[in-house]
């Protein structure tokens, strides 16, 4: 009788091509929380902050073959402000080898918001999202040590299904009348996906 062979499971890997201090710290803080089993999960702050060199990145990183998933984190105000002319090329660069997105706009602070509250359909600013979430997380500060000291996964994971279905709203009314400059954030997407890998 032949012998049954035992072989492990692969751990799947993604890796999430951030733009700033703050998502960086709160996926790593996802994955401390969340104790992922099976999944490693790699934010890396990318070299450059803007959304064009993010996916470049993450492109680079998808042609080296060594994660399962890539996830490029941005916020669009940058984009709305004065858009790249090379954007929409590498954007579908990205899309055609796989790649997903969770982008904000303004901010990723709205994801923060969507917690609380379904936000505005306009915030002009990362300055008016932050003073709006300001009003439920007490105190909230984008400076590294505040965010390092602070368990921000930890206090808004209570509140993430009220965000999910928040971010829901919003994207179904952006698809029945679209309106680019409509804020929004894709993030619960990327938590949905790391979630169920789990």
């Amino acid at each position: 009788m032949a012998r049954r062979v035992k072989t492990r499971k692969h751990n799947k890997t993604i890796l999430l091509v951030v733009e700033g201090e703050t998502e960086q710290i709160y996926f790593s803080q996802m994955k401390s929380y969340e104790r992922l089993a099976g999944i490693t999960v790699v934010p890396k702050l990318a070299k450059r902050s803007s959304p064009v060199h993010i996916m470049k990145e993450a492109i680079k990183a998808n042609d080296d073959a060594i994660y399962d998933y890539i996830w490029c984190v941005f916020d669009r105000d940058s984009i709305t402000a004065t858009k790249p002319t090379n954007f929409d090329e590498v954007y579908e660069q990205a899309k055609a080898k796989g790649i997903h997105f969770a982008e904000s706009l303004p901010c990723f602070e709205v994801w923060f918001l969507m917690h609380y509250v379904l936000p505005s359909k306009y915030y002009t600013s990362s300055i008016s999202v932050e003073n709006a979430l300001c009003h439920h997380l007490k105190g909230y500060c984008k400076e590294t040590q505040w965010l390092r000291k602070t368990d921000i996964y930890g206090i808004l994971k209570q509140y993430q299904p009220v965000a999910i279905n928040n971010a829901r709203k919003i994207d179904a009314t952006n698809i029945e009348t679209p309106d680019p400059d409509a804020t929004f954030s894709k993030v619960y997407a990327l938590i949905e996906s790391i979630l169920e890998k789990n």
